[in-house]
């Protein structure tokens, strides 16, 4: 479970910043909240803002934290420079170190793990266990710092033995985690397994996820729960069929089966022919059971793209109910749809924006924070919708007036 990511000098955001997922102390919607212990999380976290704002960048940010701890140990070495992209606009920035911190529960245990570095070098690391039956005591399991690492042997049993390997390019986490050492085995699950992250609207990846998925369409029994999906959400398909590929390195033909007009036979359809939709809701739902299955965070950029609002909705609902997220997992999500920017919907806490200043820096917020001009809080019977659109929360695209038909003079082409 994702409890708050942090973040600096990345991409468009040259400043700290904190995606929080611990509950303020509003009461609307107490369903939409995960109880642990005396703490209280969203379930879901929405994030808008005009586009070229750098909401994206927040989910981009997590990708690179959770790639770079997947591929430091391997590519360290292949690799001239870290793909780090700093906040390219300020001359400062470029010569101060990138920033990546989250904490997070897993496997009854809830820690704190975080780097900096530039494109050279990762300058500090460090790995922390929230000490048991206490709300802030944190026990080191290791630190690193220009110095060296410092290990809690006690803890992490046999790590220091892996120090002389550590690259400068290398996460000391990537290294001991291979290992199987206890503790940073744990994190480095959560990171590269027990998180999703999907980019809607990259091509390539919905062509990757096409392949990876027709894997699991061969299975029976997850044909029939995608069937009834399917049909749960007015996707009237009968059967799914899947043909093997005569050649090896051939892709599976996925076709769907429609009841015809005489109720009596079938049109046996390519998916390919399937509206983008219906495409987009074949992948989407692997990634739902997952999340709702093992309870863990999914982030989703352009999860709105191609589906009806009812259809967002649907799916909101089936994160903040208990009865069908019985795990404790979480959906955080970039969008533009309005229709489900409501107080029947969401917290306050749950909404966020993002909104790039006059120096091209953005700046991240939730609603639950938000202060107007007069230094007053949103109140939760609020239209968000309406008073976002109005401008009144910012994170809104500024619109001036053009005409194509007149030249820079202003005259009539």
């Amino acid at each position: 479970m994702l409890i708050q990511f942090n973040f600096k000098n990345f991409k468009s955001f040259r400043d700290d910043t904190s995606l929080d997922m611990t509950a303020t102390s509003i009461t609307e919607h107490p369903y939409n909240l995960i109880n642990s212990g005396d703490e209280k999380y969203i379930k879901t976290a929405a994030i808008y803002g005009a586009n070229a704002s750098g909401k994206s960048s927040v989910l981009e940010a997590f990708k690179f934290m959770r790639d770079w701890i997947n591929d430091s140990f391997k590519k360290a070495s292949e690799n001239e420079y870290i793909p780090l992209k700093r906040f390219a606009f300020d001359s400062n920035a470029q010569k101060e170190p990138a920033e990546f911190e989250v904490f997070f529960k897993h496997e009854n245990n809830e820690y704190q793990y975080g780097f900096s570095l530039d494109n050279n070098t990762i300058i500090e690391e460090w790995l922390y266990l929230k000490k048991e039956n206490s709300k802030d005591k944190y026990i080191t399991l290791f630190e690193r710092t220009k110095e060296g690492i410092d290990c809690n042997s006690k803890l992490l049993k046999g790590a220091e033995n892996f120090i002389s390997m550590v690259e400068d390019k290398t996460l000391f986490l990537s290294i001991i985690s291979n290992a199987k050492i206890v503790y940073a085995k744990d994190v480095f699950h959560w990171f590269t397994i027990g998180v999703s992250i999907i980019d809607y609207g990259n091509i390539i990846f919905e062509s990757i996820m096409t392949r990876i998925h027709s894997q699991m369409l061969y299975e029976e029994s997850y044909q029939k729960e995608l069937l009834k999906f399917l049909n749960s959400i007015d996707i009237n398909i009968q059967e799914i069929i899947v043909e093997k590929p005569k050649n090896e390195n051939d892709e599976p033909k996925i076709y769907t089966k429609h009841l015809m007009k005489d109720k009596k036979n079938y049109y046996k359809m390519p998916l390919s022919e399937e509206s983008s939709g219906t495409q987009k809701m074949f992948t989407l739902f692997y990634f739902l059971k997952y999340s709702l299955t093992f309870g863990v965070p999914l982030f989703i950029d352009e999860l709105d793209a191609k589906l009806h609002p009812l259809l967002l909705r649907y799916i909101l609902t089936m994160f903040h109910n208990e009865n069908i997220n019985k795990n404790g997992a979480q959906l955080i999500y970039v969008t533009h749809d309005n229709y489900t920017l409501t107080k029947d919907i969401f917290r306050r806490d749950q909404i966020w924006f993002v909104e790039k200043d006059s120096e091209s820096v953005s700046h991240l917020y939730s609603l639950a924070e938000y202060k107007s001009d007069d230094d007053k809080k949103v109140r939760k019977d609020a239209s968000y919708n309406k008073d976002y659109l109005l401008g009144k929360y910012g994170s809104v695209p500024i619109l001036r007036g053009y005409d194509m038909w007149r030249n820079q003079d202003g005259e009539i082409k």
